[in-house]
């Protein structure tokens, strides 16, 4: 249930529209060798193609086996091991759209006749979609994980001050005796902090007037 949400919602839409991207983008390359289409065999043919049926095989079975299953059957190594495969895979499988992208505008701007079919549309509008959809699944997470951090923070933040209104409910005497440790570090680190501003100010102020010196030599 913790992924439960707009995240994971963005990730089985991608998964959905992959497969059947994957299918189409087969599809049209396996009849386009069957009408023996020349011009639509272009060097990078035989890569979409092939990758194309991995990523399908791919795909699959990473649905039919979850990251639960793995970890209960091999334990966390195993986890990790296929969460670096899978950042492989989505690394290979943004070179692979961009390949398929550059295909399809090949044979349009080619004049390619033997290739004309409404498939060759869907794949290149296809394409840019999952771009897109990997580009926002990225930035989802990106901004779950920064958001995560500050709340984390947040929280922190709130159980120290409630701790130590806790010390000084239960023991006023030791809270008290305390205060002027964490005084003394309070006004440590605001001193370094203002040594570190005069120090920066300092520097700055004597490359300005060097600079100016520089200019009135010159």
């Amino acid at each position: 249930m913790a992924d439960f949400g707009v995240s994971y919602f963005i990730k089985a839409l991608s998964s959905v529209l992959t497969l059947i991207l994957l299918v189409v983008i087969y599809s049209y390359l396996h009849n386009l060798e069957n009408k023996g289409c020349a011009c639509a065999l272009t060097k990078n043919f035989s890569f979409i193609k092939g990758f194309t049926i991995f990523a399908i095989i791919y795909l699959l079975f990473s649905a039919m086996i979850p990251d639960e299953a793995l970890n209960n059957a091999f334990g966390p190594n195993i986890v990790l091991i296929n969460k670096f495969v899978d950042l492989i895979f989505v690394l290979v499988f943004i070179y692979y759209l961009y390949e398929v992208f550059k295909y399809t505008r090949y044979l349009v701007n080619e004049k390619c006749k033997c290739s004309v079919d409404s498939r060759r549309e869907i794949i290149m509008i296809g394409s840019i979609i999952e771009f897109i959809l990997i580009f926002v699944l990225f930035l989802l997470h990106v901004i779950i994980f920064v958001a995560g951090s500050t709340i984390f923070n947040v929280v922190r933040s709130v159980n120290e001050g409630v701790d130590d209104v806790r010390e000084i409910i239960h023991d006023p005497i030791s809270a008290v005796q305390k205060v002027p440790s964490r005084l003394a570090s309070s006004v440590r680190e605001i001193r370094n902090d203002v040594g570190k501003t005069i120090n920066e100010i300092g520097r700055t102020i004597k490359n300005t007037r060097g600079n100016n010196t520089y200019k009135l030599n010159v």
